[in-house]
């Protein structure tokens, strides 16, 4: 894939949300990544960044009938390819995935446009993840019926419902680290 005319600008959302598991850079999710100076030039190490850095691209840059509004750090919602071979298998046939990592809160999640996307993307059985700061939990399943019946109210509702789960599942994770610890 290549990346759209959505150029990355000021917005380092990937820098902060993603987890990052390599031998040259490990940073967890939700931590600003340690090469970052949080301001607007951003990475200190941009020329010799690592490579997992080089190659990722977000959905917003990949998708470029979505507009200025989608970037992530105006969204609220950092959107990752998930690749086709790595779906549940009775997704495959729609091509790849994505997972809408919310960054933004439930804000985010009940933006103009956002549902109706995810309605989109539901309907054309491509597979659609939710994350934050958690496992990324595909959540077709729980959409189908809104999508179908074009019920923005009610699939937004469901997404709203979904994401106070992830809530709950960070809270717990975060307390089952601080017990063992």
């Amino acid at each position: 894939m290549t990346a759209s005319s959505n150029e990355c600008g000021d917005c380092f959302a990937c820098c902060r949300a993603l987890p990052i598991d390599q031998p040259e850079l490990q940073k967890k999710t939700g931590v600003l990544c340690p090469h970052h100076n949080g301001g607007r030039h951003g990475c200190t190490i941009y020329e010799t960044r690592p490579v997992v850095c080089q190659g990722f691209l977000c959905g917003w840059r990949l998708v470029p009938e979505l507009g200025d509004a989608w970037r992530p750090d105006r969204s609220g919602i950092l959107m990752v390819m998930v690749a086709q071979a790595d779906v549940a298998e009775n997704y495959r046939p729609g091509g790849d995935g994505i997972n809408f990592i919310v960054i933004g809160g439930e804000r985010a999640i009940r933006r103009p446009g956002f549902a109706d996307y995810v309605g989109t993307l539901v309907r054309r059985g491509v597979a659609v993840y939710m994350s934050d700061e958690t496992p990324k939990t595909l959540i077709n399943p729980y959409l189908e019926k809104q999508a179908a019946m074009r019920d923005m109210v009610a699939l937004t509702a469901m997404l709203q419902h979904i994401y106070r789960l992830h809530l709950e599942q960070k809270k717990l994770m975060r307390q089952a680290r601080q017990g063992g610890a």
